[in-house]
């Protein structure tokens, strides 16, 4: 991942150094999310063809929870993403 930086954030250590690690704790998330969704299609899968009615429900809730856990990091990457109004510094 390359990561592009304005002039003045270049010459700025802290800048850069918050630049850099706050892009990899994205990727993170990004990963993370996308694991979770992984299990969450895997589960809904079993579900579908999983005969034993127990077991379909508990493939059904894996879903819901690796699902919702997805769709939580997938909004919180959303607002780390969001362009910041500046007042925080």
């Amino acid at each position: 991942m390359q990561v592009i930086m304005k002039k003045d954030e270049a010459a700025d250590p802290l800048k850069s150094e918050t630049h850099e690690i706050t892009s990899k704790i994205n990727a993170a998330y990004e990963k993370l999310a996308l694991k979770l969704r992984a299990k969450a299609d895997k589960a809904k899968e079993r579900a579908g063809t999983t005969k034993d009615e127990a077991k379909r429900a508990i493939h059904r809730r894996r879903f819901e929870l690796y699902g919702d856990a997805a769709h939580d990091i997938e909004e919180r990457l959303a607002l780390r993403r969001a362009p910041s109004d500046g007042s925080d510094d």
